[in-house]
């Protein structure tokens, strides 16, 4: 495997495992919305765990929609900023 993302092969390695892990929890969580039909499950908030802090706060219709607005800009910021070869 050739994936480098950092010049440290330790930290990429970590890198490497951290994104691992969210492509399968991403799966995980698709596959339970598939068979539970419960869209809540993929409100962003929900998978970073916000709503530990704040229960109840992003899991209705609103909330999913800010929800779906903050992935949208957050991947236009990461869009802009990534430098590419």
């Amino acid at each position: 495997m050739n994936i480098k993302i950092v010049k440290n092969k330790y930290i990429n390695a970590l890198f490497i495992l951290m994104l691992f892990s969210a492509i399968i929890h991403m799966l995980v969580v698709f596959f339970a919305v598939v068979i539970s039909g419960d869209l809540y499950l993929i409100n962003y908030f929900n998978i970073l765990g916000a709503d530990l802090f704040y229960p109840d706060a992003f899991n209705n219709f609103f909330g999913n929609i800010f929800s779906l607005f903050f992935v949208i800009v957050i991947y236009f910021i990461i869009l802009k900023y990534q430098k590419t070869k």
